[in-house]
């Protein structure tokens, strides 16, 4: 008998455990909306990263994103954004902003403040992917800084977190510039689950 319950019980437990994995969503949308170029629509993969994606949620919840300036285009290469210090600057500001007042303004170096462990997985860089951008390849320095490849990057392969993808949009980042403005980056809501139907009475 005793037997028999503790099989019982680790039945139950192996099931609840299948089911808190089965509830992770494979697939979260955030919208990123940049002032005069329009929107971009990302599929985040938490379980692919969990962490990078936790914290990057985090920081959208937080509307981390809305007014920071992209500082970085790079064309055939990555669309960057994410450091805060840019929010104090004027869009044309930073758009003619030398390399070398970029450096003394440590334009490039912001964050929130924590950052996260380095994660890998098998996915790659791609046009359309968006990945965390680090101080070094493979270290633990990503915050709230990504990058969005404009072309196949594999060279980056393994070194930098790929944890979503542009699904809608590309068009757009194609065309941002530095010293655009991020107007936000936000959670787009799932679908409402269907209420169930009250039974009818006879």
């Amino acid at each position: 008998m005793h037997k028999l319950w503790r099989i019982g019980f680790v039945f139950l437990l192996l099931a609840g455990a299948g089911g808190a994995l089965q509830a992770q969503p494979q697939v979260v949308k955030v919208e990123l909306v940049v002032e005069g170029r329009g929107k971009v629509l990302l599929h985040l993969y938490p379980r692919e990263a969990p962490k990078t994606v936790q914290h990057l949620l985090a920081l959208c919840k937080r509307k981390f994103y809305d007014g920071i300036l992209v500082h970085r285009v790079e064309p055939g290469f990555v669309v960057q954004a994410g450091d805060p210090k840019t929010k104090t600057l004027k869009p044309r500001e930073l758009a003619t902003m030398s390399e070398q007042k970029k450096r003394e303004l440590a334009i490039g170096a912001g964050g929130s403040g924590k950052t996260i462990p380095f994660e890998t997985n098998s996915l790659t860089h791609v046009p359309g992917t968006i990945a965390m951008a680090l101080s070094a390849p493979r270290s633990d320095t990503g915050d709230s800084q990504w990058f969005i490849n404009l072309e196949s990057n594999h060279q980056l392969d393994g070194d930098y977190c790929v944890f979503g993808k542009v699904v809608k949009g590309m068009d757009v980042v194609r065309t941002i510039r530095v010293g655009d403005r991020i107007v936000s980056m936000h959670i787009v809501p799932g679908p409402t689950p269907a209420k169930p139907a009250k039974p009818r009475k006879s």
